[in-house]
């Protein structure tokens, strides 16, 4: 039987939603599939624990209170122009990005979020 890998060899993922339960859930499901998963109620404090402990993967709402989604996007592309990012939302269309460019680094989800979908994006990113 394989040991537990150690906690800094599984892909980190940052996740950015002011819906709680919805964090909450993403949480308890990716930590099931063997992420280890920080989460932040906007987008100023997840700035800050990407800069404390860089995530593989940043999922974030573009609406949320206190420095929204694009404003996490920018401050993290100034960091890092390749980290990939996952935009949730339920305002913008896919055909609409109103400000967000998307390329091979960065996944427009609609909500409500298809969570197999979401997984198979986190999955091509991370390589596993």
């Amino acid at each position: 039987m394989m040991p537990d890998p150690e906690p800094s060899a599984m892909p980190h993922i940052l996740v950015a939603d002011d819906e709680a339960i919805a964090a909450m859930a993403l949480e308890r499901f990716l930590t099931r599939k063997g992420y280890r998963i920080t989460t932040a109620v906007n987008g100023i404090e997840a700035l800050e624990f990407h800069k404390q402990d860089p995530a593989d993967v940043v999922v974030t709402d573009i609406r949320m209170p206190r420095g929204g989604g694009r404003e996490l996007i920018a401050s993290l592309r100034s960091l890092d122009e390749a980290l990939p990012i996952v935009v949730m939302t339920g305002y913008m269309s896919l055909n609409d990005e109103q400000g967000v460019s998307t390329d091979d680094r960065l996944v427009v989800l609609q909500k409500p979020i298809e969570i197999e979908r979401l997984l198979q994006v986190i999955k091509d990113f991370t390589g596993t």
